[in-house]
C-alpha cells in the first residue's frame, strides 16, 4: 500500500473520495485477516501495546521510543503502576469505532452509531500535536482546546480508551502539580475508558505521565491509566514507514487505528478529515469543536489519510464521510 497525497490536488481527491463513498462497502474479510496478520506479526497490540507485568519486570531496561540510546530501569515502584496483563481479551471485538476530531463531525449525527459499537476509541488532540502558535495561547484558552464531550448528537458518549498526550499536563495542568482536580474532572467526562499514555516516548514525559497513576489514586477515580509499550510505536512506526508512509512521527490517530485493525472484526473511523473544505466542497473547520491548525511537518495527516481512503476501498476498514442519517 504504497503512496502519498499531492496538496496540490484537493479538490480532485475529494471527487475521488466521493465517488469511492458512493459504493455499497462491507468488510472483506480476507483483506482484513491479511492486515491484522501483518500487525500481529510486526506489533501485536493484543500482548504488545501496553506496558504490563507480564510483558516488563523489575530490573528491565525500557528503551525510549524517539531516543533509542537512551533508557529506563524499571524499579518496583514504576512495576507496580503497570497493569498484571493486557486489558484486551483474545477474542476481537466485533465493531469498533475510532472517533477523530475533525470537523466533518460537525452536524454529521454520527453520535448515535458511534455509541452502538462494542468497543469505541479516542484520542485528546493537544496544541503541540496539532496546532500552530500555541505557546502564545493561555492556559483557559488551552483548555477549551481540547475535544469536549458535549456534542452527543454528532461524536457520541460511548468511550473505551482514549489516548491522553502528556503534553496538555504541561500546557493546561502544571504538569499536575497544582491543577490535580481539574484534570481528573477532564478525563472523568471519557469515563469509564482506559486512559492511555505515551510515557516513554521521550525522557521528559516520563515524570509528569507517572504522576496520571498517582493523581487518579488520589482522587479515588474509578479510571485506570496505562502506557503504551515504546517497542510497539517503534516497530508500527517501522511497519508504515515500509509502506510509504513518510512522518516525522505517527499520528495518534493512526497508532489508535492500526490498534483497532488487530483487535476488531470491523473498524470504522469517523472524524477523520485532513483536508480545508469538506465533501460539499464548503469550508469547514479543522476539529469539530474549533479552527486551530495543525503544526506543519510532524505529522502528516493527508498521507495518513490516503491509506485510510485505500484501505476503506480494500475493505479492511469502513471511513465515514458526511452524515449518518
Amino acid at each position: 500500500m504504497k503512496g502519498g497525497v499531492n496538496r496540490y490536488n484537493q479538490t480532485f481527491l475529494i471527487e475521488q473520495i466521493k465517488e469511492l463513498q458512493r459504493c455499497r462497502w462491507s468488510v472483506n474479510g480476507h483483506a482484513l485477516e491479511d492486515t491484522r496478520s501483518e500487525l500481529r506479526a510486526c506489533c501485536n497490540a493484543g500482548s504488545n501495546l501496553l506496558v504490563t507485568q507480564a510483558n516488563t519486570h523489575i530490573g528491565d531496561n525500557i528503551t525510549y521510543e524517539t531516543q533509542r540510546d537512551k533508557h529506563i530501569v524499571v524499579k518496583e515502584n514504576i512495576y507496580k503502576m503497570f497493569p498484571k496483563v493486557s486489558p484486551f481479551p483474545d477474542k476481537p471485538y466485533r465493531r469498533c469505532a475510532v472517533v477523530g476530531n475533525g470537523g466533518i463531525l460537525l452536524n454529521s449525527c454520527c453520535g448515535s452509531e458511534i455509541d452502538q459499537a462494542n468497543f469505541v476509541f479516542r484520542h485528546l488532540q493537544t496544541p503541540e500535536e496539532g496546532s500552530r502558535g500555541w505557546r502564545k495561547q493561555s492556559q483557559k484558552a488551552l483548555r477549551f482546546n481540547l475535544p469536549p464531550m458535549n456534542y452527543s448528537g454528532d461524536i457520541g458518549t460511548k468511550t473505551d480508551l482514549v489516548t491522553v498526550n502528556p503534553s496538555i499536563l504541561h500546557t493546561s495542568f502544571s504538569r499536575l502539580n497544582e491543577q490535580r482536580k481539574p484534570f481528573v474532572d477532564l478525563v472523568k467526562t471519557y469515563e469509564p475508558a482506559l486512559i492511555v499514555m505515551p510515557a516513554f516516548s521521550f525522557t521528559s514525559n516520563v515524570d509528569v505521565s507517572l504522576k496520571v497513576f498517582h493523581t487518579l489514586q488520589d482522587f479515588e477515580s474509578q479510571q485506570k491509566v496505562a502506557y503504551f509499550h515504546p517497542d510497539y510505536l517503534t516497530n508500527l512506526a517501522l511497519y508504515w514507514k515500509k509502506r510509504g508512509l513518510k512522518a516525522h512521527r505517527l499520528s495518534s490517530g493512526l497508532m489508535i487505528v492500526s490498534t483497532a485493525l488487530e483487535l476488531c472484526d470491523e473498524v470504522t473511523l469517523y472524524g477523520f478529515w485532513p483536508f480545508s473544505r469538506g465533501a460539499t466542497g464548503k469550508p469547514i473547520s479543522h476539529h469539530y469543536y474549533d479552527n486551530t491548525l495543525p503544526k506543519r511537518g510532524f505529522h502528516s495527516m493527508p498521507d495518513e489519510f490516503f491509506f485510510y481512503n485505500q484501505m476503506h476501498s480494500k475493505g479492511i476498514l469502513r471511513l465515514k464521510i458526511g452524515t449518518c442519517y
